[in-house]
């Protein structure tokens, strides 16, 4: 980019979207820009939002700067808006006016200034950076109170750079009160907090009360500094594990792995600890082993939907009967039927019954019964379905069974079409659609009838016509 601040459009509009553009424009012609002038490389200004305050603006090189609006990205159309009214006004520099005063008439001048209310509340944020950031932060709790709170933080994240430690804790402790997702302040507060000589205890007691992954990640990038003491903090009770995981976490990152892998065994209790170490296991290549402990969590959590990863890593490396029963019985599907009939043989007549009793989706029954040619099972399933399960069932029987399955469709149509209204209308012509596929002229014949039962029915005719065009 050109020199700042610029002297035409083309310097500024091109690098920008083009309804930021627009919008921007169009409150600069609106005269909502209040006002505007410069220092230096950078324009400062207000613009007249939708709300009864103005928002105040701020831009430089790069197109880099802030405003007080809500909106998440900048440059804004407010600052589009100011970038307008320079080329116009050509506001004067303050820089060298400023420069060319002497001490006392500078001090004077901020003398005067400071009995304007908003003057003198930039000053005290200029001269008393880290008080006014704490002022800040008990402001932003009041309003988590209220159930807001989000342009407080941002507000101060804008600020960050003028806080200490102290403040910054002070932010990120309130952040976790928050009404709303804190994760995105958090990174940004712990990016500063970084630089201010964080402490280990602190982040980690944090971490402890809010597990998220800023913090977390933080904790350990600080900890693989500073590992004996970041490991002497991890003990104690730990009822959530918590504590182990950071442990396992910052050992494998110290690449001590048989004592992480140690930390991850001592507190297998739930499903989530096993999905951790077979994972961790399998990063490092230790397949068997991984293997062995997810066969452990089969046998202790069959029944747990979190499992089928777990089950999806033994069906892929071992594919056991065992391990496409446990997985069937958690997402029944054609595949593990299929494995399991291919494998247990004969045996596997005296098992069919069990294995499809819990099964409750009826296009997979439907495409098992097609499989064996059950053709009484298919019969006893589709009489007890409603019409309105039909338009599934139609789709998997379309291959073998095409008559049938435009039974389906038109009975489905029919039944959506009785219950009236235009949503249900359009209902049926998709499901019209797909019946046009096997059989354009009968699906034809199904919609004059339909129009010829229902006369008066405007919007089924409007929904329906594309079909019979």
């Amino acid at each position: 980019m050109r020199a700042f601040p610029p002297e035409r459009e083309e310097d500024f509009a091109p690098l920008l979207p083009e309804e930021v553009v627009r919008r921007g424009l169009a409150y600069f012609q609106e005269g909502r820009v209040r006002r505007v002038f410069r220092l230096g490389e950078r324009l400062w200004g207000e613009v007249q939002g939708s709300g009864p305050e103005a928002y105040r603006v701020e831009v430089g090189p790069g197109l880099v700067g802030r405003c007080t609006c809500p909106h998440p990205r900048f440059p804004c159309k407010h600052a589009v808006a100011l970038l307008y009214a320079h080329l116009e006004r050509k506001a004067q520099d303050l820089a060298p006016l400023l420069a060319a005063l002497a001490p006392e008439e500078a001090k004077a001048l901020l003398l005067r200034l400071a009995h304007l209310p908003q003057v003198a509340f930039l000053l005290a944020e200029a001269l008393a950076p880290e008080r006014a950031f704490r002022e800040g932060v008990r402001r932003m709790r009041q309003a988590f109170r209220l159930g807001g709170g989000e342009e407080e933080a941002r507000g101060l994240l804008l600020r960050l750079e003028g806080a200490g430690r102290e403040e910054v804790e002070a932010f990120l402790e309130a952040l976790l009160q928050a009404p709303f997702d804190p994760e995105p302040y958090l990174e940004a507060a712990l990016e500063r907090y970084r630089a201010l000589g964080p402490r280990l205890s602190f982040l980690l007691g944090l971490y402890l009360r809010h597990p998220s992954e800023a913090l977390k990640e933080a904790w350990l990038r600080l900890g693989e500094g500073q590992p004996e003491e970041a490991l002497a903090l991890l003990g104690g009770r730990d009822p959530e594990g918590r504590r182990r995981g950071l442990r396992a976490e910052l050992l494998l990152r110290l690449g001590r792995e048989e004592e992480a892998l140690a930390a991850l065994k001592e507190g297998l209790e739930g499903v989530e600890d096993y999905l951790h170490l077979v994972g961790r296991l399998l990063a490092l290549g230790r397949v068997a082993e991984a293997l062995r402990y997810a066969e452990e969590a089969r046998d202790w959590f069959g029944k747990d939907p979190r499992l089928l990863p777990l089950l999806d890593l033994l069906v892929a490396h071992r594919g056991l009967p065992e391990d496409h029963r446990a997985r069937f019985a958690l997402r029944p599907n054609l595949e593990d039927y299929l494995a399991l009939k291919a494998k247990l043989g004969r045996a596997f007549a005296q098992e069919r019954p069990a294995l499809l009793r819990p099964v409750e989706d009826p296009v997979l029954l439907a495409r098992i019964y097609l499989l064996e040619e059950d053709w009484k099972a298919l019969d006893r399933l589709l009489r007890r379905l409603p019409p309105k399960a039909y338009p599934p069932l139609a789709e998997a029987l379309e291959e073998r069974l095409p008559q049938e399955a435009l039974r389906l469709y038109r009975e489905a149509a029919q039944a959506r079409v009785a219950e009236g209204g235009r949503p249900a209308y359009r209902e049926a012509a998709q499901i019209l659609k797909r019946m046009a596929r096997l059989d354009p002229e009968a699906t034809r014949r199904t919609i004059r009838e339909i129009l010829q039962a229902h006369p008066r029915r405007r919007a089924l005719r409007e929904e329906l016509a594309f079909l019979l065009a």
